[in-house]
């Protein structure tokens, strides 16, 4: 049986349409039998070049043509909600009318018979690509459903079509999936039983040691969150509530400090849909992200400010990062590329953007200030390079600076000893930075859209390894050199940026972040306005 990443392409595939302009296959339908023909009839209805191709090579032999096959595929598709999917997106009492009446004729049969091929590949689609094109919600998300491999679907359905386990295999088989799939089964029930804890009632901010009846309150909330070691009837903020406030802290990406602040209150009331939409939105994303990503890949979460080298499925180096600031502007992008190169000793040309917003005041009101930070000014277009202390830099504003900043390579530029590139239309790579301080802060947020990496140079051994006998030794020499140098990689790295509210942490626990950019609600509308359903109370 072929296993879920075997029914979809590669990430890079995925971004090209694959889908034929018309049927390859063409055979006289005077050859045909009647069963046949009436087959080639209802293909041609639904306009699946795929699928038809798909039937002519296997001679029209139908295949749902027994109750186990039907109801294997029916019950599989009634589980939809169980992967955050929409019941009502697949018409299950039209195919079993269909069902019903397909031993009427030549005609009622063959248009049974395309409607659950059509039905079974709808959902086989949704289940493992998703439902939603993500490019279409925000040009922050650039990125495409994985493309479903529509023959080797049926070539599989057609082999292992009574066996439940099939059904299973097309969902991603990503461990953090299930976990989510679990996690949704947790919240509905917490849902269905209604808000029965108390939330944290407003005043002052609570710190260890005190004794105030919202302790009580505090600890039913984290005992609904699962911290079930702090259950009791104590008003007293003693040592082992801090502790499981500074965990729920971390979890949902906190300053870790154990005490109840404004941000932690909010939090610990949260109700249960909220965490409920959360999970819809990152089932949907683990669903997007589908594919062969490398057996070598580099991932950035977004969310969690965090990056891994991932080596066959393993974390060999991770390392805290800071992306882009939450507005807009600044974000930083969801996409996926290839890592070629990196560049030691780099210099740093500043976007327009960024010299015309933050350094032409300064340079305004101090013009030794780029002198002093080792930049030059060129003029656009000759590239001649510019003493701003010999220029009337009054008579320019943003609109019509004419000038571009360029950082020489040095201990203070932005960039710091490395970057790693992987070229895109965003301008987007990984980099050191000799802010080293940043990496202090819970929430990272802070550059103008790429990624600063808190372990540069283990990172830069790590991707030299598989081409230098001593990658650390290239790599300082290189360093040493203080020129800037390109350092190509013989195998290219993919690199996926991606932005997850919820995900595995080390110990294969799931962790809430907080939705710094906003994104969350643009995937739960979608879904939402698609049909997906929240759990109600009951009673």
């Amino acid at each position: 049986m072929l296993t879920a990443s075997g029914f979809v392409s590669s990430w890079a595939q995925a971004q090209e349409s694959n889908t034929p302009a018309a049927s390859e296959t063409e055979i006289s339908s005077t050859a045909l039998t009647p069963a046949a023909q009436a087959l080639v009839a209802e293909l041609a209805k639904l306009n699946e070049p795929e699928l038809a191709d798909w039937y002519a090579a296997n001679g029209y032999t139908p295949i749902w043509n027994h109750n186990t096959a039907v109801s294997t595929l029916l019950d599989a598709i009634a589980d939809a909600p169980a992967n955050g999917l929409p019941a009502a997106r697949y018409d299950v009492e039209g195919l079993r009318a269909m069902e019903a009446s397909a031993g009427g004729s030549v005609q009622a049969a063959a248009a049974f018979e395309v409607a659950a091929s059509a039905l079974f590949l709808k959902y086989a689609v949704d289940v493992s690509t998703g439902i939603i094109d993500p490019s279409s919600l925000s040009n922050l998300m650039d990125r495409q459903r994985p493309v479903a491999d529509i023959p080797a679907l049926m070539d599989s359905v057609a082999q292992n079509m009574t066996d439940p386990a099939f059904y299973d295999a097309l969902e991603p088989q990503d461990p953090v999936y299930a976990a989510l799939k679990d996690e949704l089964v947790r919240l509905r029930v917490l849902i269905a039983e209604g808000e029965t804890q108390p939330r944290v009632g407003p005043g002052n901010i609570l710190r260890p040691g005190q004794t105030d009846a919202r302790v009580l309150a505090l600890r039913a909330r984290l005992v609904m969150q699962g911290y079930d070691d702090v259950a009791g009837d104590s008003p007293v903020y003693d040592d082992l509530l801090v502790d499981a406030v500074k965990a729920f802290q971390t979890a949902n990406n906190l300053d870790a400090d154990g005490i109840v602040g404004p941000q932690t209150l909010e939090a610990v009331n949260a109700d249960p849909t909220q965490y409920y939409q959360q999970v819809l939105v990152n089932l949907e994303r683990a669903r997007w992200m589908n594919f062969d990503r490398g057996a070598r890949h580099i991932w950035v979460n977004q969310a969690s400010y965090m990056g891994y080298l991932i080596d066959n499925g393993e974390v060999t180096l991770d390392t805290l990062v800071i992306v882009g600031r939450a507005g807009e502007k600044y974000q930083t992008v969801e996409f996926s590329d290839q890592m070629e190169y990196m560049v030691v000793n780099p210099s740093w040309n500043v976007p327009q953007s960024i010299a015309t917003e933050v350094y032409l005041p300064g340079i305004l009101r101090d013009p030794t200030m780029l002198a002093r930070q080792n930049f030059e000014m060129r003029a656009r277009g000759s590239g001649r390079i510019v003493d701003p202390r010999l220029v009337d830099l009054s008579q320019y504003t943003a609109g019509n600076f004419p000038f571009a900043l360029r950082q020489r390579p040095g201990t203070n530029n932005a960039l710091g000893r490395v970057k790693f590139m992987f070229p895109n239309r965003f301008n987007i790579y990984l980099h050191d930075t000799p802010q080293r301080n940043l990496f202090n802060s819970d929430i990272r947020a802070f550059s103008a859209g790429c990624v600063r990496v808190k372990r540069p140079l283990e990172l830069a051994y790590a991707l030299l390894a598989p081409q230098e006998a001593d990658p650390e030794a290239a790599f300082t020499s290189a360093l040493n050199s203080r020129t800037e140098t390109q350092i190509n990689l013989q195998v290219s790295v993919p690199v996926h940026l991606v932005y997850n509210t919820v995900f595995l942490n080390d110990l294969g626990e799931l962790e809430y972040r907080i939705d710094t950019y906003g994104r969350d609600a643009l995937v739960i509308n979608a879904l939402l306005n698609a049909g997906v359903t929240m759990p109600s109370v009951q009673g």
